[in-house]
């Protein structure tokens, strides 16, 4: 009897042990829990930056492509212009040779030349003379000054076509080194992107994680608190059985007390003997409950691959009366302001999206309304959301 009641209080002091540490240790793991989901968000905060400069960088190269692409159709245009204008003037100067040859001829077979000299012979004096020959002079060279400038002008045109073929040239040079830039611009935001993606998978694992511990700590606590009050119940009746116990030892001690004296009584008088012998025992067995807990299991959703699709596009601003700051994934708009949104079962989260006119833009956000083929854009400016409207697009899912 005695064995069995140090056993009952060593079973409630273990249980009672297990009650105050097991709860430290278990908050201790939901607390590191904790810690790297806030880590991995600062993490993920500090990349959607990166990505974002990054967007912002690829975009203006690709502003910068298009601008060097008109620079060069221009110039090919003033180019095209400065050709057909160096082909008319090559046929003037031909026309205007073949003229001076032709006068040139007609000078030699003709009489006009004889009549030119008797018109000099015939002059009155010396300085009549002269004035004749300086006139008739001038007109010969008025001819040739004609053509001089015409080659002239030839000469300037081309001069002009070989600067122009050379500003073509280096901004041609240009195009290129900018395309390079661009193409290493797309890498480093590919990376980064794959890095984000990762990052938001882990998060979301840590996420489960999280709400596993605290279902685990949940179901942990009810079941402490269950084994507490069993024991508790199972010693208040321990202590009844107890109490019950020493009142019937104590009747059976004062009734033997009794009887004993009514046996000496009765010795003396009629010599005989009485002997009345009463026990009870009371056995108590304590049994515990051990509750296994499994957490459950989370799967990864594998990444799409990239495609083009025809959307019905909107606008939006986060200065719109009544919307927040932050999208649906935590993406703080004022830091990150490229970002549109989706509905994620045709264009998956945190997928990089290229539209045209706009640049590339990060699908981090959805909406009520935002069903099927459809996106809206986050723009900063309330007056260029108002005035987007609604327009159809062909957009490229980048990864």
């Amino acid at each position: 009897m005695v064995k069995e009641r140090k056993l009952g209080k060593l079973l409630v002091a273990a249980l009672a042990a297990q009650m105050l540490f097991a709860a430290p240790i278990q908050a201790s793991t939901l607390d590191k829990i904790q810690k790297q989901e806030q880590s991995k968000q600062n993490e993920i905060s500090e990349i959607e930056v990166l990505v974002t400069d990054k967007l912002t960088s690829v975009n203006n190269k690709k502003a910068e492509v298009e601008e060097l692409n008109a620079q060069i159709e221009d110039v090919e245009g003033q180019k095209t212009e400065t050709l057909a204008e160096i082909e008319e003037q090559k046929a003037l100067i031909a026309a205007r040779k073949e003229q001076l040859e032709e006068r040139l001829v007609a000078l030699q077979t003709s009489s006009s030349t004889n009549s030119r000299m008797l018109m000099l012979m015939e002059a009155e004096n010396f300085g009549d003379f002269l004035n004749l020959l300086l006139i008739l002079g001038q007109l010969q060279s008025a001819d040739n000054d004609r053509i001089e400038l015409a080659i002239e002008e030839e000469q300037k045109l081309e001069d002009l076509e070989t600067q122009l073929s050379e500003e073509i040239a280096l901004i041609e040079e240009k195009s290129l080194l900018v395309d390079a830039e661009s193409e290493i611009l797309a890498r480093e935001l590919g990376s980064l992107q794959q890095i984000l993606n990762e990052n938001q998978a882990e998060l979301e694992k840590i996420m489960a994680d999280k709400t596993a511990e605290e279902n685990r700590l949940a179901e942990v606590a009810k079941a402490e608190k269950v084994a507490a009050e069993k024991a508790a119940k199972e010693k208040a009746e321990a202590d009844k059985i107890a109490a019950e116990k020493a009142a019937s030892d104590k009747l059976a001690a004062e009734n033997a007390a009794a009887e004993e004296a009514e046996r000496i009584a009765a010795e003396e008088a009629a010599k005989t003997e009485l002997v009345v012998e009463t026990e009870t025992e009371t056995e108590v067995v304590e049994n515990t409950v051990v509750q296994n807990i499994s957490a459950p299991v989370v799967t990864e959703t594998p990444a799409p691959s990239g495609r083009q699709v025809t959307v019905n596009a909107t606008a939006y601003s986060r200065n719109q009366p009544s919307l927040s700051n932050h999208t649906f994934t935590g993406i703080d708009l004022r830091e990150n302001p490229m970002v549109i949104a989706v509905d994620p079962s045709v264009i998956p989260l945190w997928s990089l999206v290229e539209i045209p006119g706009y640049g590339i833009y990060l699908a981090g956000d959805t909406g009520s309304a935002i069903i099927g083929n459809r996106i809206d854009i986050h723009m900063e400016n309330l007056d260029s959301a108002w005035a987007f409207g609604r327009r159809q697009l062909t957009v490229t899912i980048l990864n």
